[in-house]
């Protein structure tokens, strides 16, 4: 199942969980097309966990190329992501997922540890703002 909430605004949130459906990868991408639209600051909380079923091969596709689309856009708007993840090893790396981001990005094993996390990417966004 796919949702991406907006009433948090300025903290989005898309999570994906359980089994991932046709309607599900068609959602998921029309989400991205509105984070690509907003002219408004935001933070991203990703939640994946999914059960059963993968994201087809042509919704990564899609998403990879969405992302090269829009990645100065992103970089100017998005003041961090964090990536929850529930099932994932601690020990396995993030690194080159979180280097290849224009933003702050973190992963974390729960979502209370997320706010914390991007109020502070959005006051260092803030001041950042203020002094240009």
């Amino acid at each position: 199942m796919f949702t991406f909430d907006t009433t948090s605004d300025p903290f989005l949130r898309m999570s994906l969980t359980g089994t991932v459906t046709e309607d599900d990868e068609r959602s998921y991408l029309e989400a991205l097309k509105q984070l690509s639209e907003r002219q408004s600051p935001f933070g991203l909380i990703s939640i994946i966990d999914i059960e059963s079923g993968e994201v087809t091969h042509e919704t990564r596709r899609a998403q990879n190329m969405w992302f090269k689309e829009n990645r100065a856009h992103l970089a100017e708007v998005c003041f961090g992501l964090v990536r929850v993840r529930p099932k994932i090893d601690p020990e396995e790396s993030d690194e080159a997922f979180i280097r290849a981001m224009p933003f702050p990005t973190r992963r974390v094993a729960r979502e209370e540890d997320v706010l914390p996390i991007l109020r502070d990417w959005l006051e260092l966004y803030d001041n950042k703002r203020g002094q240009a």
